[in-house]
Parts: structure tokens; sequence; C-alpha cells
């Protein structure tokens, strides 16, 4: 069943969002199993979040560490509760862009969609609801306010893309599509579990984004045209280069949060994908 990823600013109303969705969800459920005359069907809806992992917010998002841990628990969760009879609404944070494209990747991994729910508030709005919630210390929350790296609908992980303001409605095509729609994208060969070598992996995965970062800088040191489309080694997908031209230090930083974010995953991707994911990834922050 599909992954459902919340995101917002803290105090923007995700958690409110989140069980309206889970509630749509089983009220849809129940009137398709009315109508139907097959065998029912009968899904399990599941909300992460702090309180399902027993996490302290405080504590969760104190410090880079303590962030780090969580979000490799939220994503652990995910992992161990995302199957083909499980709905499972991710309700956290989720304002980085590189966890969101993990959730992606697992969620495709298991043969499943994933939807992105977009919370907008406005920071004075958060800050009061947090005042009378009380969630977050002040000097945490004013950290979050900042670090928020919007969802965009052209990225394929953050598609498709729902945004909402805290007085929309749940638009009924959401949760109607989801269920009767019933289309599960499709295990690509690409994103499955392969049964690897850990070396093996690592060293094709180093090989890979070598062979694209010295083609970029080849190109960027030849005078290639700023603002063209440059074919790089493994990929169709085109690097966007951009009229500011390429650093040495700006491809090895790239590169090395990309496999950082590769290797967090517990699940391997083919050589041909991660080639396609960091070009995608250069063309995000080469910007």
């Amino acid at each position: 069943m599909p992954l459902i990823i919340l995101c917002g600013l803290p105090c923007s109303g995700k958690t409110l969002r989140a069980t309206s969705i889970a509630r749509a969800l089983e009220s849809e459920i129940a009137v398709f199993n009315a109508h139907t005359k097959k065998n029912p069907f009968d899904p399990n809806v599941i909300i992460i979040n702090e309180e399902s992992l027993n996490a302290d917010r405080n504590l969760s998002y104190k410090d880079a560490n303590s962030e780090k841990i969580h979000r490799a628990n939220l994503l652990s969760g995910v992992e161990r509760l995302l199957t083909r009879d499980t709905f499972v609404i991710l309700d956290s944070l989720n304002y980085i862009k590189g966890f969101r494209y993990q959730l992606h990747c697992v969620a495709k991994g298991l043969g499943t969609s994933q939807h992105t729910v977009y919370c907008i508030a406005t920071n004075d709005n958060a800050r009061t609801w947090n005042t009378l919630k009380s969630h977050y210390p002040s000097d945490v929350f004013d950290s979050l306010l900042g670090r928020l790296e919007e969802p965009d609908a052209r990225n394929r992980w953050d598609s498709p893309l729902l945004t909402l303001m805290p007085e929309d409605e749940l638009p009924a095509s959401f949760v109607h599509n989801m269920v009767h729609a019933s289309v599960q994208q499709a295990p690509s060969q690409s994103i499955a579990l392969k049964p690897l070598a850990e070396t093996n992996y690592l060293h094709e995965m180093d090989l890979t984004l070598k062979a694209i970062s010295d083609a970029v800088l080849e190109a960027s040191r030849s005078g290639f045209m700023s603002g063209g489309e440059l074919k790089v080694p493994g990929t169709d997908v085109r690097v966007l280069v951009p009229s500011k031209g390429v650093s040495v230090s700006e491809m090895g930083r790239l590169r090395r949060l990309y496999a950082t974010n590769l290797n967090r995953l517990t699940i391997k991707i083919e050589r041909g994908r991660i080639a396609d994911g960091f070009v995608e990834y250069i063309n995000q922050n080469l910007r």
C-alpha cells in the first residue's frame, strides 16, 4: 500500500492532517467493501510519528546527531511497517529533500507508491501554535524554522504532491484514487533488493560517481558552454551545467553527500539507477 509523507514547518498541522487522512482512508475502505462482491479489501492504516516511536521531540531535534538518529528511526519504522497490505502515514517534519528521496526509494523498492502532503503555515502562525502546544523549546523551534527544503512536484521523490493550507479540506479524490485505483509502482529492477556483495556494491557505486564527477569537471575545465546539457557516463539524464561553472570542491562535496545518502539505505540500487539519481542530485544542487 502507498506511503504518505507529510512535511512542513514544526506545528503546521501535520499531525491533525495525518489523523484526518487516516480516518478518510478507513472510511473509503469501508465504502469500497460495502459495494464490492469480491474478497474484502482489508489493509491496515498506520501513522508513524514521534509518539508512535516514543521519541521526545525536544531531544530528537536538539542537535545534528540527535536528528540523524531520529531520522534513522523514522526510516526504520517505514521499512518495517510498509507492506503490500499496510498504508503508512509518516507524520514528522521530513523537511530534508535527501531524506524524502530515501523514503521514495524504500517505497519503490517495496513495489508501492509514495505521496507527499505539504502542510503550509506561516512562521508566525507556527510559532503561535508552538507556544500554545509547548511542543518545542523556543531555541529549537527557531532553529527548525530555517531548515525546511520545500517539496517540489518536479522532483519525482516529491510527486505526486498535495499542498494544503490549514483551512483547506482534504480533497476527496486524494483518498478515493488511492484506494480505488490500486495502482502500485512495480518494483523497478533498478531499485529492487539485490544480492550483491557489500564490497562489490560500494566499489561499483564509487566508480559510477567518480566517472560522472570527472566528466563534469573535465567539461568545466575545457570551457563547455555554460547552461548547456552535458552527456555523462552511465545515464541518459543530462547534467545542466550552471553558468558559474563547477569547482573541484563543489563536485567533491556533492559526490560525498550523495554517497552518504545511498549508504543510509538498506536496499542496494543498480549502477544505472545510481547514475540517474546522481545527475538529478547535481542538477538540484548546482543551480
